[in-house]
């Protein structure tokens, strides 16, 4: 019975996403590309990530990284209203500009090391779930096709065709996450009413030690920066206000998501997580939510791809100054992706791409203190300050020692 129950919550929610009213709303596509990165990089794997390294601390550990998430969120809003305009005059602001390029130069390493790394992600999971196991050139293969169809999509439909596969991506997974939450609260009920205690098999670490890995973990919400080169279609204020909802939206999923999957969690070998594992796991709750949440893994490792394809893309003619436009960044940055997945070990350098990330933040946080200091000098902006001073404080921490989330 709950099994069927499950279906049809899934199925309420995917008509619910599609309605007109939603599908149609500008604000709303503006949020589908932070939506999409934050959700679709680490949804599934970070509950099993914090046990891993803090156990019966998970709930306190997200939210604490969804808090800072959100105020490095805050950075980049406070950047996309008062640095971006500067930044058209660079003979005006030449040192903005520099660090500016700069910390894009580093994004869009980041951002194709992901879009290779996600997509290879999704192509062995989809492989050993249909019965081919371990096929290194199949695997790259399968890859590199669905880079070419995200990047043709791209070339040929712009930006718009990219929101409309982040949409049928998000629209499926969220409504499989909101049937997952239900069936795994109604397990909770029945842990809760059994009395039984949360064991958490894990590595027992210093306290430093497990810093430094929340740290990189931090990395794992990332993906709200995406809208900071959405200004081709969007206006500043929208572009905030969606970045905003986005961060809300995930953050709540992240922090419940977590809460909810502790006992479940339990279940799982916590010294070499895999996606299949915790897949598997979460039939103890339903029969049906493993099934489910194939297609979600699927899903969530595309949307992100999409996502940050986006990202690069606009942010590659950004950089160029308009000379290299949207399209053809989107092929740009497909071509060095697949360069990568056939030419690199991506485990070896995704911790590489996860410090890009961070050493992105750490700049937009030194252009925020710079654009503060030097051009908003009224009093109000003394908070404002001392905030990103702390933000570009823990950046720093986390670029230098944050061990990263594998």
């Amino acid at each position: 019975m709950l099994n069927i129950i499950l279906v049809f919550i899934a199925a309420i929610v995917l008509l619910f996403m599609f309605h007109p009213r939603l599908t149609k709303s500008e604000s709303w596509r503006a949020t589908l590309t932070p939506l999409s990165s934050i959700i679709g990089s680490g949804f599934l794997i970070i509950a099993p990530l914090l046990a891993s390294v803090v156990g019966v601390y998970s709930p306190l550990a997200v939210a604490g990284i969804v808090v800072l998430a959100y105020g490095i969120g805050g950075v980049i809003r406070f950047n996309i209203i008062h640095a971006e305009p500067l930044l058209h005059d660079k003979s005006s602001h030449p040192a903005i500009y520099r660090i500016d390029l700069f910390a894009n130069t580093a994004l869009s390493f980041a951002y194709v090391t992901a879009v290779a790394f996600y997509l290879s992600l999704l192509s062995s999971f989809l492989l050993n779930y249909v019965g081919f196991g371990e096929s290194p050139g199949l695997e790259r293969t399968l890859t590199t096709i669905i880079i070419v169809f995200i990047a043709a999509t791209g070339f040929i439909r712009g930006l718009g065709g990219l929101e409309k596969l982040e949409a049928y991506s998000m629209s499926l997974q969220l409504s499989i996450v909101a049937a997952l939450l239900i069936g795994i609260f109604v397990y909770d009920y029945n842990f809760i009413q059994s009395e039984r205690s949360l064991i958490f098999d894990h590595q027992d670490r210093h306290w430093i030690t497990q810093a430094c890995i929340l740290c990189g973990i931090l990395l794992v919400v990332q993906g709200f920066e995406t809208s900071r080169f959405l200004g081709e279609k969007y206006s500043a204020e929208i572009r905030v206000q969606s970045m905003r909802r986005a961060q809300i939206i995930s953050g709540v999923l992240y922090v419940v998501s977590v809460v909810a999957l502790m006992p479940i969690v339990q279940h799982i070998d916590l010294e070499n997580i895999q996606i299949a594992e915790i897949v598997s796991a979460t039939g103890l709750a339903a029969t049906a939510l493993p099934l489910m949440l194939i297609v979600a893994a699927i899903m969530s490792q595309f949307s992100a791809a999409v996502a940050d394809t986006v990202g690069a893309g606009c942010l590659a003619s950004e950089s160029s100054s308009g000379k290299v436009s949207t399209n053809y960044g989107y092929l740009l940055v497909s071509l060095f992706a697949i360069i990568l997945v056939w030419a690199a070990d991506l485990l070896e350098i995704i911790s590489f791409a996860s410090r890009a990330f961070a050493l992105y933040y750490l700049l937009q946080c030194v252009i925020a203190l710079i654009v503060s200091y030097h051009l908003y000098e009224h009093k109000g902006y003394r908070l404002l300050r001392a905030h990103f001073a702390t933000v570009a404080t823990i950046l720093a921490f986390i670029v230098i020692f944050a061990i990263p989330a594998k």
